[in-house]
């Protein structure tokens, strides 16, 4: 057997591996790729601002149904958006709680307490966002009847006059709406028993 015809012979299965081989590391590098969960957008950081008095105008609240109560988030961010809170997202979240969970930048910061001042016995948590909104996550004995404050703060005094909030919206279109879907849904530390 000549050395051409011997080549001939192999270039075929030599070639047939070589295309399988691709086959196979294109289709794993496609599966990767379609199972890799993207990140959405970095949340902006807080713009400090030199103020005497926190109104609920300057606080952004996401809202989020930790239960399996229909329309509670929705309910409870028209009540705060009727008080003067900017209202970001509202939806379900897959961390459950029993009652109520506020999640904000620290606990001791003046936007996180006036929205825990709406709310009684709520939990609050602190996760470092830089962009100091805040997360309400309402669960499943979260009693819409009983468990708002009866006379809830209309401010908070800012000791210091110095806070960071979430960056203001430069124009109508660019405050949320109420009808985000959250990219990432708040995940606490640890949820109450």
């Amino acid at each position: 057997m000549s050395t051409e015809k011997i080549l001939r012979v192999l270039s075929t299965p030599v070639t047939l591996a070589i295309l399988l081989t691709l086959l196979i590391a294109g289709s794993a590098w496609g599966y990767m790729v379609i199972t890799t969960k993207v990140a959405g957008p970095p949340p902006e950081n807080c713009v400090p601002q030199t103020i005497s008095v926190l109104e609920p105008s300057s606080v952004l609240v996401n809202v989020y149904n930790g239960g399996s109560q229909r329309g509670l988030a929705g309910r409870t961010a028209e009540i705060l958006r009727t008080a003067g809170f900017r209202v970001g997202t509202v939806s379900n979240t897959e961390t459950r709680v029993l009652t109520i969970l506020i999640i904000g930048a620290a606990a001791d910061n003046p936007e996180v307490l006036l929205v825990a001042g709406w709310f009684l016995d709520a939990e609050i948590q602190a996760d470092d966002r830089p962009d100091h909104s805040v997360d309400i996550i309402l669960g499943d004995s979260f009693n819409e009847e009983t468990d708002y404050a009866a006379d809830p703060p209309k401010s908070i005094e800012i000791p210091s006059g110095e806070v960071c909030l979430p960056r203001p919206p430069s124009t109508p279109e660019d405050e949320p709406t109420g009808d985000e879907t959250p990219v990432n849904p708040p995940s606490p530390t640890s949820v109450p028993s």
